[in-house]
């Protein structure tokens, strides 16, 4: 009994922070309509980087998924050195699904898993 009372007194400052990551919004699409097409583009917020090694990927409503890619990498192939992007075929001005994206914090030595309901 003791031990659990432990383990999760140790988890609720984890499960705070996790909290507390979410409403800082890492992430962020921008949406850019080309002549035949709708590019994607995943803008990491000040401090953070795309894990590259985990390409993001958008899985729109219909079932079909878009995935994510940029020409630039670190040097290490860990992380995007640009913006990635993405293209939907057509003009879409509202663009609906679940992005799914690995995000790193400059500061921590780990990546987390960001799902973005768009």
């Amino acid at each position: 009994m003791k031990a659990m009372l432990l383990g999760l007194l140790l988890a609720l400052p984890l499960a705070r922070a996790a909290h507390a990551q979410t409403n800082a919004q890492p992430l962020a699409v921008r949406t850019e309509l080309t002549e035949s097409s709708t590019r994607l583009v995943l803008v990491a917020a000040p401090g953070w980087k795309i894990n590259a090694r985990v390409k993001p990927a958008l899985e729109l409503h219909n079932g079909a998924v878009v995935r994510f890619d940029a020409a630039q990498l670190t040097p290490d192939s860990a992380y995007f050195a640009e913006s990635p992007i993405a293209d939907i075929p057509g003009k879409v001005t509202n663009v609906r699904g679940t992005l799914k994206a690995s995000v790193c914090s400059a500061t921590e030595h780990f990546c987390r898993l960001l799902t973005l309901k768009l």
